[in-house]
């Protein structure tokens, strides 16, 4: 028994460092990716006059509200960027999750005759595209969705072929095939087992899923940049691009209009993009930790080969 007790000392203390330097590293990590988010929030709230002259810093050094004064001037605007964006989110992840999962259902199902057939397709996709022209002759002058709220939904985000294949190995892995076999038994569908069973036993995948295609539809900017031009269905991350390049248009000198010049000098404009930033992240940074328990268990299961 003490010769027992003697062997295990060594593990713990190696377990124990092995936690502690985890821990540094992981907080280290942390405070890497909380710095620039400190440097927006103090930078949203020094005066033009402040940052022009003495560059960022992570405590305002002249304190201002200039910037959401400007913002506030334009509520209506990123009042309806925000709907948009929060529309477009979630119409966007929910048909996200419903394509995902349907497309990793039959995969994960051994009796499917074709299974390798689309499993090579889904996989061909991850090695090979037809590019940006390609992609966009076909969406505009075929699909027609120019300047419509699908142009910032269909494009690029409906469906990820790394997350079917997650999809697919939770399936595998955590819905044994016997439960399958008793509801044919009973009488139940296909349709009636993926909507019975399948999609209530695989909440931590889903939320897995659902948040990364929440954050991609989100933060997307370049659907509303290739396919929309109507400023009424700018979302706020366009608002936000259309907003920067402005600014920096009006930065370069290259006009000679003294009203543009003049807008320049009286507009927040280092300020602004930061407290656009800082407002488009907060509802992200308000969901993550609600979700973050199922995140994990999704990400870990997910990943592993069923």
């Amino acid at each position: 028994m003490k010769k027992e007790t003697m062997q295990s000392t060594p593990a713990i203390k190696d377990e124990r460092a092995f936690h502690n330097i985890a821990l540094v590293l992981m907080s280290l990590l942390a405070i890497y990716c909380v710095i620039p988010f400190i440097l927006m929030l103090s930078t949203s709230f020094s005066s033009e006059a402040a940052l022009s002259q003495g560059g960022y810093s992570f405590w305002p050094r002249e304190f201002s509200l200039a910037a959401y004064d400007y913002l506030w001037a334009k509520r209506i605007t990123i009042g309806r960027c925000y709907l948009m964006t929060i529309v477009v989110t979630v119409v966007g992840t929910v048909t996200n999750l419903v394509i995902t999962s349907l497309f990793a259902y039959p995969l994960s199902r051994q009796d499917f005759k074709y299974r390798n057939v689309f499993a090579f397709i889904l996989f061909f996709t991850v090695l090979f595209n037809g590019g940006l022209t390609a992609s966009y002759i076909i969406w505009t002058s075929i699909f027609h969705i120019k300047n419509t709220i699908w142009a910032l939904i269909l494009p690029g985000s409906l469906m990820g072929a790394m997350n079917v294949l997650m999809v697919r190995n939770y399936y595998n892995a955590n819905i044994p095939y016997s439960i399958i076999e008793a509801a044919r038994l009973d009488g139940a569908n296909d349709l009636g087992i993926y909507a019975r069973i399948m999609v209530p036993l695989s909440k931590p995948v889903m939320t897995t899923i659902g948040l990364f295609a929440a954050l991609g539809y989100w933060n997307n900017w370049t659907n509303g940049l290739y396919y929309i031009s109507d400023t009424k269905l700018y979302t706020i991350q366009v608002y936000l691009k259309k907003l920067m390049d402005n600014i920096a248009f009006l930065k370069s000198g290259d006009t000679a209009a003294e009203s543009a010049a003049l807008a320049y000098k009286s507009m927040p404009t280092e300020g602004a993009r930061m407290a656009i930033a800082i407002i488009a992240i907060l509802p992200i940074l308000c969901v993550y930790p609600f979700i973050q328990k199922e995140l994990v268990r999704g990400m870990v299961v997910g990943g592993v080969k069923g």
